[in-house]
């Protein structure tokens, strides 16, 4: 091995650009051994991969630049075990947050794709629903603060004058949250439901409402309205292409034989 290395020879040692090393030099992470004054050409001595070695064994544990020069200048064996037990720690803690992220991902996926398998946004029809879960958000001023806005599907509530939201939880198909604690559920009641649908503005959703209570007439509705969002702003940026699922509670009747659950 040479007594002297230069940016780009120990660059292609440790798989880093030389960018890289020019910056650790900059900010003093890791610095030459000698520099030429006239050119400020570097070079680095074979005893410095020691501690490049270790720069690059923090940064793949994920430590950032900051922690490695606070950890390098204060190495012993206690401190950096107990260093590697936070950055454990806090590794496990962003796994927690991952899988919490890919659960909504799943979620999602699930929701669009069974609720979109033959879809026909122009049918209106009788269905029986057993008792569902959503978690409550509230109104419309609380949503965009709770995470469970972005991690479940949406579910809007009507019922006489008030309007508030859900996050729809299928614990049927998907159970409960992981590595979280159990959220505190409401109940959609099951029953006979008039289901239709609405595609377009919110804001116009309640054209949609008239529309389906005048293709049946003759049932007659409770005050509660169920809305599923299924197309909606997180997948579709043409607002005239939402797609929401209407459900109206018709007065009780006797669920029918046979009849099964349905999302």
């Amino acid at each position: 091995m040479k007594e002297y290395l230069t940016t780009s020879e120990i660059g292609s040692l440790f798989g880093m650009s030389t960018q890289t090393l020019h910056y650790y030099d900059r900010i003093g992470l890791f610095q030459p051994a000698v520099r030429d004054s006239g050119t400020n050409y570097r070079r680095y001595c074979f005893e410095q991969l020691y501690q490049l070695a270790s720069i690059r064994y923090l940064r793949k544990m994920g430590c950032s630049v900051k922690d490695i020069q606070q950890f390098l200048n204060s190495r012993t064996p206690e401190r950096t075990i107990a260093a590697l037990r936070r950055r454990s720690q806090e590794l496990h803690d962003q796994w927690d947050r991952l899988i919490q992220v890919d659960e909504a991902i799943m979620r999602k996926i699930n929701f669009i794709e069974k609720k979109r398998g033959n879809l026909d946004v122009s049918a209106i029809e009788l269905r029986w629903f057993p008792q569902r879960w959503y978690i409550p958000i509230g109104r419309e001023e609380r949503l965009y603060m709770k995470d469970s806005f972005y991690f479940y599907p949406t579910v809007v509530l009507y019922e006489r004058n008030s309007k508030y939201f859900g996050a729809y939880l299928d614990v049927a198909a998907d159970g409960l949250p992981a590595n979280s604690a159990s959220p505190v559920l409401s109940a959609i009641p099951a029953g006979q439901y008039l289901v239709g649908y609405h595609q377009g503005p919110y804001e116009r959703i309640q054209e949609s409402f008239d529309r389906i209570r005048s293709h049946h007439p003759e049932v007659e509705t409770q005050d509660l309205v169920v809305d599923f969002n299924i197309i909606d702003q997180f997948v579709e940026r043409d607002r005239d292409q939402y797609i929401t699922e209407i459900q109206m509670l018709v007065l009780e009747e006797p669920c029918p034989e046979g009849a099964g659950p349905h999302l």
